[in-house]
This record gives C-alpha cells, sequence and structure tokens, in this order.
C-alpha cells in the first residue's frame, strides 16, 4: 500500500494540477487513511489514481502560486537594430541591465530578462 500510495504522489507531483508541470516546495501530509476491508480494493489500480486526485485537491484547497520563468537574454545587434530590440523586449516586460556597444565597431550588445 506504501507503494502505491508513494507513486500516486509521484505521479500527482510530476502533473501539477495547475499547468502540468513539475510542482517544487510541496508538502503534504497524510493525516487518516480509511481502507476497504477487502483485499482486492487496496491494490495499486484503485489506490494510486485516488492518490494523485488527493494530491491535487490538496494543491487545489491551499494557496497556490504560479511561478514565471525569467529568460537571460544576450544580444549582439549593429546600432541601427537597437531601437527595435528595446521595443521587443518593452512589449514582452523585459528588463534590460546592462547595455554596451564595442569599441571600434558598430555592434551593440545589450543584456535583458
Amino acid at each position: 500500500i506504501k507503494d502505491s500510495v508513494i507513486a500516486g504522489l509521484q505521479w500527482g507531483a510530476n502533473e501539477g494540477v495547475l499547468c502540468e508541470e513539475n510542482m517544487i516546495g510541496v508538502i503534504i501530509y497524510i493525516h487518516d487513511v480509511a481502507l476497504h476491508a477487502d483485499a482486492i480494493h487496496r491494490g495499486g489500480g484503485q489506490i494510486i489514481p485516488t492518490t494523485r486526485r488527493v494530491c491535487y485537491a490538496s494543491v487545489m484547497r491551499a494557496d497556490t502560486s504560479h511561478l514565471e520563468p525569467i529568460y537571460l537574454c544576450e544580444i549582439q545587434c549593429p546600432v541601427a537594430a537597437v531601437g527595435g530590440i528595446f521595443g521587443c523586449l518593452s512589449k514582452r516586460r523585459g528588463h534590460v541591465f546592462s547595455e554596451s556597444q564595442a569599441e571600434g565597431t558598430t555592434m551593440f550588445y545589450v543584456k535583458a530578462h
């Protein structure tokens, strides 16, 4: 039974309830379990999906949050294209934290996330 419960929790954690992504930073405490008296109803086919649904229900009842992925961009472009780069980044809520021009060339370097 313990192996089936662990498999159900792993299944639920690997396919999260909100976006079907891995859940991180989640602890699920099991306080009480009521099992059927008949052994045929205590197999993995019944316990694993039920444990997954319990995991999903617990997460939905708790205070949930999404984590937004943030990517580091290192962009090299000619000076003439810098305006387009800044425009594209601002449309996508990008934040430029470093910009410089290579000395003696027309290349511009932008670092953003």
